[in-house]
């Protein structure tokens, strides 16, 4: 089974499964994961797109987290996995596809923004370290072979280095509310870094979007990518998971 790993599509529903059609009949998808700023906006999720694929989501930082939050409260997921194949991924959780389970873990800090915290209903943009310590202790246990998450590990080696143009931002809306961004040579998230810490095992793979750009890193036995914009990067490179073969293939489009 090949699983389609998608970036951020920031709204763009319809775009999205309209290339989406097109991959499944040219590379016989049978299933997508989205990494996050998928879009989840009132306006947006009204009338939602049915995708040809189940597509498995998670939410970055750039969604309504207030808005999803009560969606969710009021059965909302389900109506979106009927209507429209869209599975909502909650922070965290695990699914099965074909002969691979997946880890999820949405989440992540605004670089260009103040944080929108929402503590009491329990989903901020950014990653709690409860939500961290629950995805350690699900992970351990289900040993998840692929995790996707909507930013990256900080400080354990991946490299992905922090864009000048946002020194500002993370200064003022990162560090001075009291986060780590981690280096600027190996940016992320450091829950994510803790995740990676308190495995008791090595995943095969691991998916993120969050930086608009593709990037690839070997940790180990652990194959990270880091896939690009979500349309535009579909359209020159597709990012796949082998269920069978349990591994991440780049195929070059041009």
């Amino acid at each position: 089974m090949r699983v389609l790993i998608i970036g951020d599509v920031h709204g763009q529903h319809r775009e999205l499964a309209d290339v989406l059609r097109q991959v499944q009949t040219d590379y016989r998808i049978e299933a997508g994961i989205q990494v996050g700023d998928f879009g989840f906006y009132e306006g947006l999720m009204a009338q939602p797109v049915r995708y040809p694929v189940p597509l498995h989501v998670i939410d970055g930082n750039h969604e309504d987290h207030r808005w999803l939050r009560r969606a969710l409260r009021h059965g909302a997921a389900d109506v979106w996995k009927e209507k429209a194949n869209l599975v909502y991924q909650s922070r965290p959780s695990v699914a099965r596809l074909g002969s691979t389970t997946v880890g999820f873990m949405g989440g992540a800090l605004h670089v260009d923004r103040p944080q929108n915290h929402n503590l009491l209903a329990g989903m901020p943009n950014y990653i709690l370290r409860r939500q961290r310590e629950q995805a350690v202790e699900l992970f351990n246990r289900e040993k998840p072979e692929l995790i996707a998450t909507h930013s990256c590990p900080a400080g354990i080696g991946v490299g992905v280095r922090g864009v000048p143009d946002f020194e500002h931002g993370i200064a003022e809306h990162v560090v001075k509310a009291g986060f780590d961004p981690g280096p600027a040579d190996d940016c992320g998230e450091t829950e994510l870094g803790h995740l990676w810490r308190g495995l008791s095992y090595r995943p095969r793979g691991w998916v993120f979007g969050h930086f608009h750009r593709a990037h690839e890193a070997v940790l180990g036995d652990t194959h990270f990518v880091c896939v690009g914009d979500g349309l535009s990067s579909l359209r020159q490179t597709l990012v796949l998971w082998d269920t069978e073969e349990r591994k991440l293939l780049t195929c070059r489009l041009s």
